[in-house]
């Protein structure tokens, strides 16, 4: 969508236990079809190819359902849905509302209040305004929530980020997302976040959101806001596990994090990469993982727009990120070893 040209994709998702696009996936690209008059073959549950040939980028108001393409009750990720066209109506100076229907919070991908708390956020850096609202909650298996994202022309060119250092963290915020459940949870969830929070000085703000739903469920976001980063930590409610527990989930995520001293998440680490192509210079972040998303993007880039990337391991637990647009170097460093990989090598496993 931002560049124009045309891409073919192949082997999609084939060692995933359900191989191929999932409904997500195709709400995404008929998404980003529908806004970009695109050209689209291969676009059908299951396949592992696809091409995608897009036009003129469009704004205006738009709804799409991750139930329209599975067919049934679904609670794919609607956040996926966002992400894939958010920054190429921004940089197209395309304003658009668009209300999306789907999975809020699920596991394994980053639910609706991380975008709005850490992802959106971490993209106003970069020059990008948008905003998210939530208006009825998604949680796995009926899925049925209900988002909104709205998107403005971005300042363009994009501004690069310089988050190598972390620094002090200035705040940490929990959300709790709850869903036909005792509203007596949030009041347990507080006490529990600041007896374990209150240890490091620091004073939490809570954010307590009671959403319709078609489900049961509860969501914790941990998120922290640092001077040069930010990063998010998701634990999903289950069946006989105690709020209590939830929270102290997310607290030893966000303090596996806080003692690498990096200056963002493995989830915002991936999605940095996008804008950080079209800024005017070079932008660098260090994460705590280096995982097989984060490879098979730093991979795939340069194979689509000209751009240097770069992975140093800088210690077990830190890796530093590097993105150069219009030059052409790709490094991975790991312990002090460099490698240069060639753009015709195979990719990463994902």
């Amino acid at each position: 969508m931002i560049t124009g040209q045309p891409v073919e994709f192949y082997n999609l998702r084939v060692k995933r236990p359900n191989p191929g696009l999932q409904p997500q996936h195709l709400t995404a690209i008929h998404a980003a079809a529908t806004m970009s008059n695109a050209s689209v073959s291969g676009a059908m549950i299951g396949s592992t190819e696809l091409r995608f040939e897009p036009g003129e980028v469009i704004g205006g108001e738009f709804m799409f359902d991750i139930e329209d393409v599975s067919g049934q009750g679904s609670a794919g990720a609607l956040a996926l849905v966002a992400q894939t066209v958010l920054v190429p109506l921004a940089l197209k100076g395309q304003s658009a509302k668009i209300t999306i229907i789907g999975g809020t919070h699920v596991g394994w991908s980053p639910g609706t209040d991380y975008i709005e708390y850490v992802y959106l956020p971490a993209l106003r850096h970069f020059g990008i305004e948008a905003r998210l609202e939530t208006l009825e909650a998604g949680f796995y298996p009926r899925g049925g929530g209900r988002a909104v994202l709205y998107v403005e022309p971005a300042q363009t060119p994009l501004r690069p980020i310089d988050w190598r250092e972390r620094g002090r963290i200035k705040r940490i915020r929990l959300i709790f997302t709850l869903s036909n459940l005792p509203e007596s949870m949030f009041k347990r969830g507080d006490q529990a976040a600041e007896a374990l929070i209150g240890s490091m000085g620091l004073q939490p703000e809570f954010v307590h959101r009671m959403l319709p739903s078609r489900g049961f469920g509860l969501s914790v976001t941990l998120t922290a806001e640092s001077e040069q980063g930010y990063a998010g930590f998701i634990r999903l409610g289950r069946r006989g596990v105690a709020v209590e527990q939830v929270v102290e989930e997310a607290w030893n995520e966000f303090m596996t994090w806080a003692k690498t001293r990096v200056a963002v998440d493995y989830f915002l680490s991936d999605q940095l990469i996008l804008p950080a192509l079209f800024a005017e210079g070079s932008s660098a972040w260090t994460t705590h993982r280096a995982t097989s998303h984060l490879r098979t993007l730093l991979w795939l880039v340069p194979q689509m727009v000209k751009t240097g990337v770069e992975i140093a391991q800088q210690s077990e637990s830190q890796y530093l990120v590097r993105i150069l647009p219009g030059e052409e170097n790709i490094l991975f460093t790991a312990n002090s070893a460099s490698s240069h990989i060639d753009i015709e090598s195979e990719p990463p496993e994902s």
